[in-house]
């Protein structure tokens, strides 16, 4: 569905003799001014744009409200914390707050890593590769699967548990600094990262700063489509108190 309006709305533009990019241009409209003799490119950033800056943030916080509701224990925590640091209905959340939410952070940090919303993230071989012992070929791709090492009892303790506990600092648990990459790693990581940070920090704060929230139905199914989200109506109740 995607596809087919950004086709429907490139074959607009390039029907155009020439346009000029403004302030109010689109992204589409942006990049085939730079080069207009390679549609493909501006079609691929497009989806990109579509994919991943929609529906992953919403999806990551559906598993995190899902995860603090079924463990209330991590909740009644949380809600402490966030009313300690924002005692008021109206107290501004700034940045100098936010660094004080550590607990916030590691239910965040703890819910990518058992869900994350995208499970793996390739990269294509520029040269022959040996890795582990392999030897991959140039131009082969090769998975990192997020997922699957993250919720590994090889590089985690309980990996099925929902612990926060587990980010914080001083807290006797340890892990492999790369064993939880949800945003990926290196230059070519998500480049929205610090911004989806913010916003399910952001988000997150104020929900549980005036809601219990509680979900009194059976497990949540997963599915990938084409990201790592809930599959089914997501049957939240919000209690303010």
């Amino acid at each position: 569905v995607t596809s087919k309006h950004i086709n429907r709305s490139m074959d607009q533009l390039l029907s155009q003799k020439s346009f000029c990019p403004d302030n109010q241009s689109s992204l589409l409209q942006r990049v085939l001014s730079l080069d207009p003799s390679n549609p493909k490119l501006a079609q691929i950033l497009s989806l990109d744009m579509f994919i991943v800056g929609i529906d992953t943030t919403s999806a990551a916080l559906a598993s995190i409200l899902y995860q603090l509701s079924r463990h209330p224990d991590k909740q009644k925590k949380l809600r402490e914390e966030i009313r300690t640091v924002l005692p008021n209905a109206d107290s501004k959340l700034t940045a100098n707050k936010l660094e004080q939410l550590q607990y916030l952070k590691a239910c965040i940090k703890e819910t990518l890593r058992m869900y994350p919303v995208v499970i793996g993230n390739g990269r294509c071989m520029t040269k022959e590769t040996i890795i582990s012992g392999y030897k991959i070929p140039k131009g082969v791709q090769v998975i990192f699967q997020h997922y699957a090492i993250s919720n590994s009892s090889r590089y985690f303790s309980h990996p099925e548990q929902f612990l926060p506990e587990r980010w914080l600092k001083g807290s006797g648990y340890k892990h492999h600094a790369f064993a939880s990459l949800p945003f990926g790693y290196g230059k070519r990581m998500c480049l929205g990262r610090r911004f989806a940070d913010l916003e399910l920090q952001t988000v997150v704060s104020k929900i549980f700063q005036n809601f219990e929230v509680k979900y009194e139905y059976g497990d949540l199914e997963y599915t990938v489509h084409p990201i790592y989200m809930p599959d089914g109506p997501l049957k939240f109740k919000m209690i303010e108190d």
